[in-house]
C-alpha cells in the first residue's frame, strides 16, 4: 500500500512539474499574458495607413535568464519607416511598446532586436520571413503585472490541444483561443480555427500547450488539407531557440520545391518530377530545408501551363490538392483542364473552387462561360 501511495505521489508531482505555476489556478484568475504593439518611428510616422490603431499582438518569454519580448516579423508590415525594407530597424526606431488593451501602466518597452538580419528581406516575391516569423527583442522595462512564458523546445504532435492569447482587432479585449493540433510541417503548426474567431491583429499570439508553455507564435490563417476548412499556422519554438542560442546563419530560406521539381521534370518528365516530390517530402529532415507550400506547387503548375503542357500542369494541381485542398488551387487546375480540352473536368473543378468560396469571381466567371 504505501509503495502504491509513494508511487502515486511521484505520478502527481511529476504531471504538476509539467504545468506552468499559473495554469495551475482557475481560469478567472489567469494572468495578462497578450498585449498589443504599438510603435513610432523618428521619422514622425507609426503605420502604414491611420486605420491601424496599433500593430498585431506581443508577449513575453522567460528563458530562465532574461525576460524578452516577442511578436511577429510580418508586423513590420503594417509598422515601418518608410526607408525599411529588410529585418533591420537600424537607426529609425523611437519607441516601441507593448500593453494590455486599454491599459497603458502594466506595459512592457522593447530594447534591442536580437534576431535582426540586413539581408532578410520584408517585402516582395523574394520574402521569406513568413517561414521564420518571429522577433525577439531584449527589455528595457517589464510590467509585473505581465505574464512571461516559458518556451518548450519539443515538438507539438498532431491531436494535441492547445490555446492562443490574442489581440484582435475586432474583439474590444485580449481573447482567448483553443485549438487542436492539425499537422506540423517542419516550423510550421497548422491547427483548427475557432468558431468566429477574429484573426487579424491575432497574428503575434502566443501557441501555448496545456501545460502552459510556449510552442509556437501566430502566424495567421491556414486550411485544413483534410477538408479545405478554415484552420490557423503558426510557427514552432524551433528557430526561437536557434535565436536565444544566437546560432548563425539565422535566416537561411527554404529551397523552393518547385524549382528543384521544374529541372527535374524538364529533364525526365512529369512522373520522375512527381516521385522526387515523394521522395524529399518523405524524409522528415527536408521539412526544415524545403518549401513544400501549395503555393511553391501552383507556382510550378502556371509555368508549366505557360509552356503548353496542361496535361502536366493538372498533374502538379492534383499534387497540390493532394497536399491542401485550397479554393485557389481548384481555380487553377479548371484552368488547365480547359486549356488540356477537357471541359466536364474543368466544370467540376471550378464548381468545388466554388464550393469553398462562393465570392471566388474568377470561378464564377468561367462557370458562367462553360454553361
Amino acid at each position: 500500500m504505501k509503495i502504491i501511495i509513494v508511487l502515486l505521489s511521484y505520478i502527481s508531482s511529476s504531471t504538476m512539474a509539467q504545468q506552468a505555476d499559473w495554469i495551475r489556478k482557475p481560469k478567472e484568475q489567469w494572468p495578462q499574458i497578450a498585449m498589443i504593439n504599438e510603435v513610432w518611428y523618428k521619422n514622425g510616422k507609426r503605420y502604414i495607413h491611420p486605420s491601424f490603431e496599433y500593430a498585431a499582438t506581443g508577449f513575453l518569454i522567460d528563458t530562465g535568464k532574461d525576460t524578452l519580448a516577442a511578436t511577429v516579423k510580418h508586423v513590420l508590415w503594417v509598422a515601418k519607416a518608410e526607408s525599411m525594407n529588410s529585418i533591420d530597424l537600424k537607426d529609425n526606431l523611437q519607441r516601441w511598446m507593448m500593453h494590455p488593451k486599454g491599459n497603458l501602466i502594466d506595459s512592457v518597452v522593447i530594447d534591442k532586436l536580437l534576431n535582426k538580419d540586413s539581408t532578410e528581406i520584408l517585402e516582395g516575391p523574394n520574402s521569406t520571413i513568413t517561414q521564420r516569423d518571429w522577433l525577439v527583442f531584449t527589455t528595457k522595462y517589464v510590467s509585473s503585472k505581465i505574464q512571461p512564458l516559458k518556451p518548450r523546445f519539443t515538438s507539438v504532435k498532431v491531436g494535441e490541444r492547445v490555446r492562443y492569447f490574442g489581440c484582435p482587432y475586432n474583439d474590444k479585449n485580449c481573447v482567448t483561443g483553443e485549438s487542436e493540433v492539425l499537422e506540423v510541417e517542419g516550423n510550421r503548426i497548422i491547427f483548427t480555427m475557432p468558431k468566429d474567431a477574429n484573426v487579424g491583429g491575432a497574428s503575434g499570439s502566443p501557441i501555448i500547450d496545456k501545460g502552459g508553455f510556449l510552442v509556437g507564435i501566430l502566424g495567421g490563417s491556414s486550411v485544413n488539407k483534410k477538408n479545405g476548412d478554415g484552420a490557423l499556422y503558426g510557427i514552432s519554438t524551433h528557430y526561437l531557440q536557434k535565436v536565444l542560442d544566437n546560432k548563425k546563419p539565422l535566416n537561411v530560406p527554404l529551397i523552393p520545391i518547385n524549382e528543384v521539381l521544374k529541372s527535374e521534370i524538364n529533364k525526365n518528365g512529369i512522373e520522375a518530377g512527381l516521385k522526387r516530390f515523394k521522395k524529399l517530402k518523405g524524409d522528415s529532415g527536408n521539412l526544415f530545408n524545403y518549401d513544400f507550400s501549395t503555393e511553391k506547387l501552383n507556382a510550378l503548375g502556371e509555368d508549366l501551363l505557360k509552356d503548353k503542357k496542361p496535361d502536366w500542369a493538372i498533374a502538379i494541381y492534383k499534387l497540390s490538392l493532394s497536399e491542401y485542398k485550397s479554393t485557389s488551387t481548384y481555380t487553377k487546375l479548371g484552368k488547365a483542364y480547359l486549356a488540356n480540352g477537357q471541359k466536364e473536368k474543368a466544370k467540376e473543378a471550378y464548381e468545388k473552387a466554388i464550393e469553398l468560396w462562393p465570392e471566388n469571381e474568377e470561378a464564377l466567371e468561367a462557370l458562367k462561360v462553360l454553361k
